[in-house]
């Protein structure tokens, strides 16, 4: 009897495992979600793409139990309002550019909108800095210990070096500059200030009205080809590069943290890796696009290709530091991120320029100017 009772609490014991193992199973299958999500960008713009892009990744590699519905700026929500939507729990994510959020907390042009790098960083370094600097620690407390906001953040794009932006006559000098008319938004806005422009804060999907009806005298807005999906070229003609207001910068994915927090590990795991893919993938997109696309703006819509002189690239980088300079001294939000970002650029460029010859030396040798 002893014999056979023992057998019995075996088979029991393996009919429980089994049980549990199986109800595991079907616990984890039932973890699914259903996200709304709303970028700030017009539809069919390479921002709007890359945020659906990302979405369709996440659905993807978490087999459909993650599915994200994606809907252009003002379909839900105003652009500007995107993040207080998600912070309230009427969107569970949005796609956006975290200097549309200064006025919450200047630091946040810090992590979206980086004039001179900063201190000479470049896409690369500036990365580093948010992944292996603390970068990210900062800016995940920005949103929640800072601004008290249910929000959990994770970079999903990397912004290309911009031009300085678009005019009906060229800019040669500083002095030409002054009293312009011009788009600007977060604390790129400042920076123009201090050269004189009177500036104007519009939504993307504005711009090209304002400068055709002559409310504006020039603006900036992304890149090649992002400018030209805009439809710059068809009101403005002069086209000033290199810019160095928005050296580098990333783009964000905001999530709601209530949403966030009732995920289970393999799909956050999930979002945070296809995310940091996105990263990579949009980069690189958005180069080999930009290239095409500049080249489409020079022949097929005739644009004039004005190069920006050194004199007005360093008196941005002046501008830049004025501006930094005085959000650092009432902000210590602002200084500490700041700071953070001065620390690894130290260390970062001072390696760059030992190992790395600069860019100009290469390409002039191969590529003379004409």
């Amino acid at each position: 009897m002893k014999k056979r009772s023992s057998w019995n609490w075996f088979a029991f014991g393996l009919v429980l495992a089994l049980f549990l193992s199986l109800s595991g199973l079907k616990t984890a299958e039932a973890q699914t979600a259903a996200w709304k999500l709303q970028t700030t960008w017009p539809a069919g713009i390479f921002l709007h793409e890359s945020a659906v892009e990302l979405a369709k990744r996440i659905v993807e590699m978490s087999g459909g139990r993650l599915k994200v519905e994606v809907s252009s700026a003002g379909t839900l929500v105003p652009a500007f309002e995107v993040l207080d939507a998600v912070h309230r729990g009427t969107l569970q994510a949005g796609h956006g550019w975290s200097a549309y959020w200064v006025g919450k907390q200047p630091a946040l042009n810090l992590f979206s909108s980086v004039a001179g790098g900063p201190f000479g960083m470049d896409n690369v370094d500036y990365v580093g800095w948010l992944f292996h600097g603390g970068g990210l620690q900062l800016y995940r407390e920005i949103y929640s210990d800072v601004l008290k906001m249910k929000i959990h953040v994770i970079p999903t794009d990397i912004i290309a070096s911009e031009p300085l932006g678009w005019f009906k006559r060229p800019m040669k000098t500083v002095a030409d500059l002054k009293g312009k008319k011009f788009r600007a938004t977060g604390l790129t806005a400042e920076i123009y200030k201090e050269l004189g422009m009177s500036v104007i804060t519009l939504p993307g999907g504005e711009i090209v009205s304002a400068i055709d009806k002559g409310i504006i005298d020039g603006a900036e807005w992304m890149d090649p080809t992002m400018d030209k999906e805009l439809g710059l070229m068809d009101v403005a003609k002069y086209y000033h590069a290199p810019g160095m207001h928005r050296h580098t910068g990333t783009l964000e994915l905001l999530i709601n943290k209530d949403a966030w927090d009732k995920l289970p590990a393999d799909l956050k795991a999930i979002i945070e890796v296809a995310s940091r893919e996105n990263l990579l993938r949009s980069w690189l997109d958005l180069t080999s696009r930009n290239v095409k696309d500049l080249e489409v703006l020079k022949t097929k819509h005739k644009v004039n290709m004005v190069e920006v002189p050194k004199e007005i690239i360093i008196e941005i980088l002046k501008a830049w530091d004025k501006v930094a300079e005085r959000y650092s001294a009432k902000d210590p939000v602002f200084a500490k991120v700041y700071n953070s970002q001065k620390e690894w650029a130290k260390k970062m460029v001072d390696y760059r320029r030992s190992f790395y010859a600069a860019y100009d030396i290469p390409a002039d040798y191969y590529w003379p100017k004409k």
